[in-house]
């Protein structure tokens, strides 16, 4: 079971950083006003130090980032070190970060680097995950109708599992990104470093490109 992260909250009161001028103005702020805010304005108050925001974006975005996590590794308690230690180091520097895309985006970013950073440290066997041997970014079939119905055209979910096996794991990661998260070109490319959009494109057309042509193959050496 996964163990509950400890995310202080001590001397992190509502009005932490607030001058008195500004405590007014967020007086009326609630879980449901925050539910509506966008994520410019939401890292706005969490740079400011009000703590409901940072407990939302928190909250928001635990689980997918967790999963996300061990998408790159199967050591869970990595993915939790790296977790905590990335959301203290926020708080601590929230004065000076300045997100570019979304808080989700960012996020995603931020635990990426990290946890390619721990697992080298701790001489993790899948560090180089573009070329390693251990195939990462588990996509399960039953919840990937997503691909089957927009690009595959295709019910056999045993040819499609054996056929996502065959990319590598940098494809794998782009595809998970796309139809798992729902992030954008844009922010994959940010995510996993691309120079431009056309190359995070490219990366997923040339995936699923050898995934169509491998599961005809599949489909055509079944036939005889």
């Amino acid at each position: 079971m996964r163990r509950e992260l400890n995310i202080s909250t001590e001397n992190h009161n509502n009005n932490t950083d607030f001058e008195l001028g500004q405590k007014d103005a967020f007086e009326s702020l609630n879980q449901d006003s925050i539910n509506s805010l966008d994520d410019v304005r939401l890292w706005e108050l969490f740079r400011e130090g009000k703590e409901i925001a940072f407990t939302h974006i928190y909250q928001t975005h635990f689980e997918a980032l967790f999963q996300y996590g061990c998408q790159f590794t199967k050591n869970e308690s990595l993915v939790e070190d790296a977790l905590q230690d990335m959301f203290i180091e926020l708080r601590e520097k929230r004065k000076q970060t300045i997100i570019q895309t979304s808080v989700r985006n960012y996020l995603f970013t931020c635990l990426r680097r990290r946890i390619l950073l721990y697992k080298k440290k701790v001489n993790d066997n899948t560090t180089n995950f573009e070329h390693s041997e251990f195939r990462l970014f588990e996509i399960e079939i039953s919840t990937e109708q997503k691909i089957i119905d927009e690009q595959i055209k295709s019910d056999n979910k045993k040819k499609l599992k054996e056929v996502i096996k065959l990319l590598t794991n940098r494809q794998r990661e782009a595809i998970y990104c796309l139809y798992y998260e729902d992030l954008n070109y844009e922010e994959i490319k940010e995510l996993m470093g691309f120079t431009n959009i056309r190359s995070a494109r490219n990366l997923i057309y040339k995936a699923l490109n050898h995934m169509k042509s491998a599961l005809s193959l599949f489909i055509l050496w079944n036939c005889y």
